[in-house]
């Protein structure tokens, strides 16, 4: 059945796969470009308190609902590979939270906690009123600070890569990675390259894992839009201060829900360790799972491991709400 799920979601991958054009560096990608190639059916865009939001909703409608928050520097297309294998079940919502991919500009501002009250937005206008939530990376976040400040909406909870601390300011970064981070800085500030998204990919991930080309694409597409570049940065600084303060751990006492920690070992942007990670959820029931050979973009390097764990706790949790 998974891998079945599987092969839909390359099929329907498929589609958008032919690139845009060659590089230019230091030109921004087309807009109507970029939202003909990775906003195809069934994307559309709902406008939530004057921010056009790119959301995708597959799977039977009534089932069950499900929503995916992608990481940074990524978009919804992150769970491409996973969306089919939920799909089976339940009707799953993914959206670029903004400042990311093909969302619009937000004239009041960036910040984990605007994504969260237009999540909040967007969810009131598709109608869904309960449903799972599951996070990765910065995406965690937008998830914690959602389930606290709205609550009574998130029935269960499934987190990866979750910085629960400041990501590692002391991790060890590839020589190559180093080199095009410098490359960049100097000659392209406001663009990055497909060599360089590439690089990011690697540089966090097992040498077995090689970045399908559309990966990187939906990448190098969405994050050289005009402007995209400053909104994240925007972002980032509006977040990084917060790790300094009690709020995501009051954010973490707020999970009164079943959770699945997916800890990826490989991974080593998160700095917190898995045993404190699953001692920061006093009030909620914690599964674990780790993945020794899993790295920051696990959703990618093993889809049918890792959205096979994540359905089966769903399934798991959704048997003991019934």
């Amino acid at each position: 059945m998974i891998a079945k799920a599987l092969v839909a979601g390359l099929l329907a991958i498929a589609a958008p796969a032919m690139a845009m054009g060659p590089e230019v560096p230091n030109q921004h990608t087309d807009y109507a470009a970029a939202k003909a190639r990775w906003a195809v059916a069934p994307s559309r865009f709902v406008q939530v308190d004057g921010v056009d939001i790119h959301v995708r909703e597959e799977g039977r409608k009534g089932a069950p609902v499900v929503v995916l928050l992608h990481g940074s520097i990524v978009n919804l297309h992150e769970w491409d590979l996973v969306a089919p294998i939920l799909a089976k079940s339940y009707r799953v919502v993914r959206f670029d939270w903004s400042p990311y991919g093909l969302t619009g500009p937000d004239a009041k501002g960036y910040s984990t906690a605007r994504a969260a009250q237009l999540m909040d937005g967007l969810m009131q206008k598709l109608g869904h009123g309960r449903f799972a939530l599951v996070a990765t990376s910065n995406g965690a976040n937008v998830a914690l600070e959602y389930n606290r400040a709205y609550q009574g909406h998130v029935t269960a909870m499934a987190l990866s890569i979750v910085p629960l601390e400041r990501p590692s300011q002391t991790r060890k970064i590839g020589e190559r990675m180093l080199a095009l981070i410098a490359e960049q800085k100097a000659k392209t500030p406001q663009w990055r390259s497909h060599a360089f998204f590439r690089e990011v990919l690697k540089d966090t991930t097992p040498p077995t894992f090689e970045p399908a080309d559309w990966m990187v694409d939906s990448i190098f597409d969405a994050d050289n839009l005009p402007g995209a570049w400053e909104r994240q940065a925007a972002y980032i600084a509006s977040n990084v201060p917060l790790f300094a303060t009690d709020l995501i751990q009051r954010q973490a006492d707020a999970v009164r829900v079943p959770l699945l920690l997916q800890w990826c070992t490989y991974d080593t942007v998160i700095s917190q360790s898995a045993e404190s990670s699953k001692g920061r959820f006093p009030h909620a029931k914690v599964e674990f799972t780790e993945y020794p050979t899993l790295g920051h973009f696990p959703m990618w390097e093993n889809p049918a491991l890792f959205g096979g764990d994540l359905k089966r706790f769903l399934d798991r949790s959704r048997r003991k709400g019934a």
